[in-house]
């Protein structure tokens, strides 16, 4: 967990009914004791709340409140702007209190939402009412929860036990990831499948668990259970695209020959990666590992056999002149034959 989320947390907890020890805030936040205490010193000190010591532990000072901090009209503007992306529709109840607080009475704002603006399609399905709000709660309380989990390609339901990690939006759908009681391992649930939710009786013991660094394993949201080292070429007609943008945050980028590429990258799922380069038709060949190659090959030849097919009724001047038919962007809703972990 970030500090600054942590200490938005502490404040959280000690404006609660009782004191805290010291002892229960590291157990809390899986973090040393001499961690808390810097953190309650920081609070009291550097920011300036009104933190008291009893005899029972910390806690805010009797009376006290934590009101919101002035924002300029930019920042109000920019709040509002994630506000009104597509993807925290399923969230309104979560954010219904932030809104109420942006102070409707000032209209002035120097950035509106029509001056900056974000868009882009949500991929997420019908996600359950109360669903987002039920499993952040258990997130935030170490609760664990159990699923009724719909499968995509055979529409099978089943029930999952899960200690719920985190729950995040990634290419453009909303996930949950926590420890699947059935798999006894890390797994990734798409919200829009969860046709039912509960929350279960206890706690449990939260391990040190990373999300940035559980995602850096993928190339979208896929995750394997064997590392691949991946090797592609691009033509130079790709060159400024590649070099110019991120497309991951592990990747590093090579000059060849007649302005050619290099591009290596570590990830854990080959099938994500694989789309992403039929997408390119035939400017972008997958140089290693095998699997990557012969995935490639599956799914351009796939392509190809559908179209070349439909060709048959349209003249030979109709059909496309270089390689094999590139497909549409990557998705993440294709079977693999390589077992994955959402």
């Amino acid at each position: 967990m970030d500090r600054p989320i942590r200490l938005i947390e502490i404040l959280q907890l000690l404006g609660g009914r009782r004191s805290w020890r010291p002892a229960e805030i590291a157990q809390h936040f899986d973090v040393s004791e001499r961690t808390v205490y810097r953190d309650l010193q920081d609070l009291s000190r550097l920011q300036g709340i009104p933190v008291t010591r009893d005899e029972d532990g910390y806690r805010l000072v009797e009376g006290a409140t934590i009101r919101w901090l002035g924002l300029t009209s930019t920042e109000r503007a920019t709040l509002k702007l994630l506000l009104l992306h597509p993807a925290f529709r399923p969230a309104a109840a979560l954010t219904s209190g932030l809104e109420r607080n942006l102070d409707a009475s000032r209209r002035d704002l120097e950035e509106t939402p029509q001056a900056l603006k974000l868009a882009g399609p949500e991929r997420s399905g019908t996600i359950r009412k109360g669903l987002l709000p039920l499993l952040e709660g258990a997130v935030r309380e170490q609760a664990p929860v159990s699923l009724l989990y719909r499968s995509l390609w055979s529409q099978r339901q089943t029930w999952r036990g899960l200690d719920p990690y985190a729950v995040f939006h990634r290419e453009n759908t909303w996930y949950l990831v926590g420890h699947c009681h059935l798999r006894d391992e890390p797994r990734t649930f798409r919200l829009d499948r969860i046709v039912e939710a509960k929350r279960l009786d206890g706690a449990f013991d939260r391990p040190a668990f990373d999300l940035d660094a559980f995602l850096q394993q993928t190339w979208g949201v896929y995750r394997g259970r064997v590392l691949y080292e991946v090797i592609i070429h691009f033509d130079a007609s790709l060159a400024p695209l590649i070099q110019q943008g991120a497309h991951h945050p592990g990747e590093s980028v090579e000059k060849l020959d007649n302005g050619r590429l290099q591009y290596r990258v570590t990830i854990s799922h080959l099938d994500e990666i694989a789309r992403w380069i039929v997408g390119f038709a035939g400017a972008a060949r997958a140089v290693g590992p095998p699997a990557l190659v012969a995935r490639v090959t599956e799914i351009a030849t796939g392509a190809y056999e559908q179209h070349h097919e439909a060709e048959g009724r349209t003249t030979a001047a109709a059909r496309p002149q270089r390689g094999l038919p590139g497909m549409g962007p990557p998705t993440d809703d294709t079977p693999t034959r390589q077992r994955d972990l959402i």
